[in-house]
């Protein structure tokens, strides 16, 4: 009988925790002498494997010298340069694992917020990274207004055929920026966070995943799931078989995507909604104007389904003009089929 490819990729992942590792961390050095190790690697044909054991690790990142701007007290811009909390890797086919998802822990602690200056590991053009039973978390939690930081533990940019298992993303604003201009699925990981927490471009898959609602202060403001920035000619976020949980105030409140950029592609596939969204479920950003925000199969904590019937299709445009998408918030049978 022939195997799926799921099953040949989940095989090989099984074989791979037997081999032998290239780099243990803490044995061989830190996380960033890991990712070092694998983007000097000469021979990108083989599979690198890291092993990360069991503890929590801070991430130094490169060091680099970067920018960003701030506000003087007077109000003005000024640019500051500081070391990157950033460690990249830029090498295919690396394998990082770790002992368990809540035993082995790699953070860093950024001193200034911002999506591009931020990330714990930014995966940069490296096809075929496998990601597997660990967790990545961008720590802010000493700031009192840490839920209003951009603050990525994971950003993709153009990689094909990416793949993580069992991984949990910690942060708050911006926790996976995903993979724009590729491609990635996710299995049982566990996404936390407040405001788009899920954002960026390509064709991701969320399977089996949960997704943790995060509070946000005391300003009890709405979480955003997700803001795609995807193109036509990418399927986008496909999250099926997925939870939505996290804080009780969210319930009732919050809102499952939000249009960033492009025309993005967004759906919610047989979802468990422990919490359930606002009524309109979905709502406007910077007069863009989605692809496709549907559901199909959303279910409620008791298992009953959620009612989409005020679910939004109209969305303003950049000329500030109320534009009414043509399609149905609610995926049919024959759509739904597509993404099986």
């Amino acid at each position: 009988m022939k195997l799926s490819t799921y099953c040949l990729f989940a095989l090989c992942l099984n074989v791979m925790t037997l081999q032998a590792q290239d780099f243990v961390v803490p044995d061989d050095g830190d996380f960033v002498a890991a990712i070092n190790a694998a983007n000097n690697r000469k021979d990108y044909n083989r599979r690198f494997t890291i092993l990360v054991k069991a503890g929590t690790y801070v991430s130094n990142g490169s060091g680099e010298l970067i920018s960003t701007k701030v506000k003087t007290s007077q109000g003005a811009d000024s640019t500051i340069w500081f070391p990157s909390p950033i460690v990249t890797l830029i090498a295919p086919k690396v394998t990082i694992m770790g002992e368990g998802r809540d035993k082995s822990i790699v953070e860093n602690r950024p001193t200034y917020e911002g999506i591009s200056i931020t990330s714990t590991l930014f995966v940069d053009g490296a096809d075929s990274t496998i990601i597997r039973d660990m967790t990545l978390r961008c720590n802010f939690n000493n700031d009192p207004t840490a839920f209003a930081n951009r603050a990525v533990a994971l950003r993709e940019r153009g990689c094909k055929g990416n793949y993580l298992r069992n991984v949990r993303l910690l942060s708050t604003q911006d926790t996976y920026y995903t993979n724009a201009g590729g491609d990635t699925t996710l299995d049982s990981c566990d996404i936390h966070g407040t405001v788009d927490f899920i954002c960026g471009g390509g064709t991701v898959r969320f399977n089996s995943c949960t997704i943790h609602l995060e509070p946000r202060g005391k300003t009890g403001s709405r979480d955003v799931v997700c803001a795609p920035a995807t193109y036509p000619d990418e399927m986008g976020y496909i999250f099926k078989n997925c939870t939505i949980t996290g804080s009780p105030e969210q319930d009732g409140r919050y809102h499952l995507a939000r249009p960033w950029r492009n025309a993005p592609t967004c759906v919610f596939l047989n979802t468990r909604m422990l919490l359930l969204p606002a009524v309109a479920g979905y709502c406007e950003m910077h007069g863009n104007l989605p692809r496709l925000f549907a559901e199909y199969g959303s279910v409620d904590k008791d298992g009953k389904a959620v009612d989409c019937s005020q679910r939004k299709t109209t969305f303003k445009n950049r000329a500030g003009e109320t534009v009414s998408m043509q399609y149905s918030p609610v995926l049919s049978e024959s759509d739904y089929q597509e993404y099986k």
